[in-house]
């Protein structure tokens, strides 16, 4: 059976399946291409650079998400981002690490952005709050991401607290007493949404000057 014809869509994949497995470290033009049974220099027609390779991942990696778009509230459409930001790490471990170098790319990430926009000014918010607020936004997806990635994959294991002297640091041994029962993820997008309107508030009381 002859070899399926090489493609940009075939070369990000592979990219995308190498980053999942060994990190992103690993992708290389050269990597790819003993994959795919090429010469690297065949991939020079469709991908002509590594950084260009970069870009193509993250709009291919955004393109799967389920980001928010269209009409929708701002407080819907901030659960929402978290959220599809959060399963897109979970997907994709290894090539969840682009979206830390730069902000989303492509087709699907400019339409939920664009949505985002229009949520918070149909709401009240000016364009200086509107920016600080989608920044606040994005910055929590991303930490919580990765909060929830490295639970899952255990690089992150939980403190022994046990071996402090317990009349030294009564307040952490009554903390520790109570379990970890909270679902700390619902609650830093709660607070950050209660944060977002309150901020919008006080910034509607402000006399002009």
């Amino acid at each position: 059976m002859p070899k399926a014809p090489l493609n940009r869509e075939k070369i990000v994949a592979t990219a995308i399946r190498i980053a999942d497995k060994s990190g992103l470290h690993a992708v290389t033009l050269r990597g790819i291409a003993k994959v795919l049974g090429v010469h690297v220099t065949s991939l020079y027609n469709h991908i002509p650079t590594k950084e260009a390779l970069m870009v193509e991942m993250a709009m291919a990696l955004m393109a799967e998400t389920e980001l928010p778009c269209g009409a929708i509230s701002w407080q819907a459409w901030a659960r929402g981002f978290v959220e599809a930001i959060q399963a897109l790490a979970l997907e994709h471990p290894g090539a969840f690490q682009l979206l830390q170098q730069g902000p989303a790319q492509g087709e699907r990430a400019m339409e939920s952005l664009e949505a985002g926009i229009k949520a918070f000014e149909a709401d009240g918010f000016d364009l200086e709050s509107t920016q600080c607020a989608i920044k606040a936004v994005s910055a929590a997806a991303i930490g919580l991401a990765l909060d929830g990635l490295a639970r899952r994959l255990d690089t992150a294991p939980e403190p022994d607290f046990s071996q402090l002297p317990q009349d030294r640091y009564p307040a952490i041994h009554r903390l520790v007493a109570t379990g970890d029962n909270t679902d700390t993820h619902r609650f830093v997008i709660d607070t950050l949404i209660d944060g977002i309107e309150a901020n919008r508030n006080r910034a509607m009381l402000k006399p002009e000057s």
